[in-house]
């Protein structure tokens, strides 16, 4: 078997595998063929809460899984292979405004990434693969005014704000930080690409659809009623075909690093 890229998620993971919007599970895909098998586990709704729940699910087995054939002196193999890469991206439901049900508070939020990443690297796990390379992704950065225009059009308060999405994408970098794990700042390079601290010279922060708009700003583009995160975004949270193509780049960025 090749090796896997496991990437594990919520819905902007599951909506990776779209074609429609340019799906940066499926950019994986095609770059790694041949190379690498790429899994999508993502999860529509989820939070770290879920995550938790059904990682028996998703990570294989290492540990309690030997058997012997009837009649047989021989062992089966102890487990399905490990992934030689996961990517661990949540925290877009987790940091949904507080009555709902998502939200998970930031300190649980923290202590569950922290529990995820334990579930491959603590010897005592069941699902211990110390060969695994972990890779982190923050929740994207989340359009404010389009979030507003998607609840008032379907008649239910704002459940989303930037400014908190930002807190959850920091933790994710906190725990980053504590386990030595490098991280995708997706939050970080929309919020430079929309207000304009970004370099366009950047191969990692070109996208097709943006090149134009950013190298050559417009009146149009100034007086955007979503205040340019139409660019990336679909509905304020989830990635477009820009926002999929700009992850798809920076992922692959942070892996060649090594």
């Amino acid at each position: 078997m090749y090796d896997t890229l496991l990437a594990f998620g919520d819905s902007i993971t599951q909506f990776g595998s779209n074609p429609n919007i340019s799906g940066f599970v499926l950019h994986l895909s095609g770059y790694y063929s041949r190379r690498m098998d790429v899994l999508n586990r993502g999860f529509s709704g989820y939070n770290t809460r879920d995550a938790l729940r059904v990682a028996s699910h998703v990570f294989p087995r290492s540990k309690g899984m030997s058997q012997k054939g009837p009649e047989s002196s021989f062992a089966l193999p102890e487990s399905p292979k490990a992934p030689h890469l996961c990517l661990l991206f949540f925290g877009a439901n987790d940091a949904r405004l507080a009555p709902y049900s998502q939200h998970v508070p930031l300190d649980e939020f923290y202590e569950n990434l922290h529990k995820l990443v334990m579930l491959l690297r603590d010897p005592n796990s069941d699902y211990y693969s110390p060969d695994t390379r972990i890779v982190f992704i923050t929740p994207p950065a989340v359009g404010d005014r389009m979030i507003e225009d998607v609840a008032g059009r379907n008649g239910y308060a704002p459940d989303r704000k930037n400014s908190v999405t930002k807190l959850y994408a920091d933790a994710v970098k906190k725990v980053a930080r504590k386990h030595d794990l490098p991280v995708v700042d997706i939050w970080t390079a929309i919020e430079d690409l929309v207000h304009g601290s970004a370099s366009t010279d950047s191969p990692d922060c070109k996208t097709e659809s943006n090149v134009a708009e950013n190298d050559v700003p417009t009146e149009e583009a100034s007086v955007s009623p979503f205040e340019g995160y139409e660019k990336y975004l679909l509905d304020g949270l989830h990635l477009n075909r820009s926002g999929n193509e700009l992850l798809f780049k920076l992922i692959v960025s942070e892996i060649e690093k090594a």
